[in-house]
């Protein structure tokens, strides 16, 4: 277990979880929960944390993260939010642009994996990305973790690969949401401008421990924000966005539909 990499690395330095603990500025049972994989330190701890065990940024993401990663080739800022994720026990997402990562089948997200920058994708990398799609998910599949989603039609129309990878995608997707844990509302084209819309892409990340905080991703890399006002900003934009959407049963047959479609055309 990565998590186990924690310990590891503590008592390489001959510290005990109180010495960390006061370095970071938490109490050792903080320092203890971390460690069994309980709780998560937030962003803003973890440079500290870092520095206490004598490792890199990078390093301590890839250990705080449950994920088969390659800690050379995979950011910190990515890192991050897959540790946090996988530590979450509720996500809102707000996703007008494809298909939310979690809901995603293996041969969409090989098709997305496939469509960054601007050369060939390395097939390592496809795979590498499929994998550590489905490895997420299982929390998901598992019932740990409650998703709700608001996604744009826009997702449902816009291809990635053939017209049997999109009906296959949409399927699992309606399918996904008659799980008691899982959520999704599709807001039509009828539902013109918005304010999570104009924000575009955003999830709002509740855990056990400690306040609800906001993971926004664009072109640069991903950043979090946690505070108080900003965060509740968003949870009403994400609330306001629920109300504008089909409802979670018409949003299901919406989907189905549109796979029909998309069914139709293979």
């Amino acid at each position: 277990m990565r998590r186990a990499k924690l310990v590891e690395a503590r008592k390489a330095g001959g510290k005990t979880q109180e010495t960390v603990g006061e370095e970071v500025g938490v109490d050792r049972t903080t320092v203890g929960s971390w460690e069994r994989g309980e709780s998560t330190p937030y962003p803003q701890q973890r440079p500290a944390y870092a520095e206490a065990l004598g490792v890199t940024l990078s390093e301590l993401a890839a250990m705080l993260s449950s994920m088969p990663a390659d800690i050379d080739e995979m950011p910190t800022w990515l890192a991050t939010y897959l540790a946090m994720e996988q530590s979450a026990t509720e996500l809102r997402a707000h996703e007008p642009e494809v298909v939310y990562g979690l809901l995603q089948s293996p041969d969409y997200a090989a098709e997305i994996a496939r469509g960054v920058g601007t050369t060939p994708t390395p097939d390592s990398y496809v795979q590498r990305n499929v994998e550590q799609r489905r490895y997420r998910q299982r929390r998901v599949r598992d019932g740990d973790l409650h998703l709700d989603v608001v996604q744009t039609e826009q997702v449902l129309h816009l291809r990635f690969g053939d017209a049997g990878v999109m009906a296959e995608q949409l399927t699992r997707m309606a399918d996904l949401a008659e799980l008691p844990n899982v959520t999704i509302r599709i807001t039509t084209f009828d539902a013109g401008q918005y304010e999570a819309h104009r924000l575009d892409t955003f999830t709002i990340m509740t855990h056990a421990w400690g306040t609800p905080n906001v993971y926004l991703e664009g072109y640069g890399g991903g950043r979090f924000i946690t505070e108080a006002d900003e965060v509740a900003y968003f949870a009403d934009a994400f609330d306001q966005a629920t109300k504008v959407a089909l409802s979670p049963a018409d949003s299901v047959a919406f989907i189905r539909e549109m796979a029909s479609k998309w069914e139709a055309r293979r």
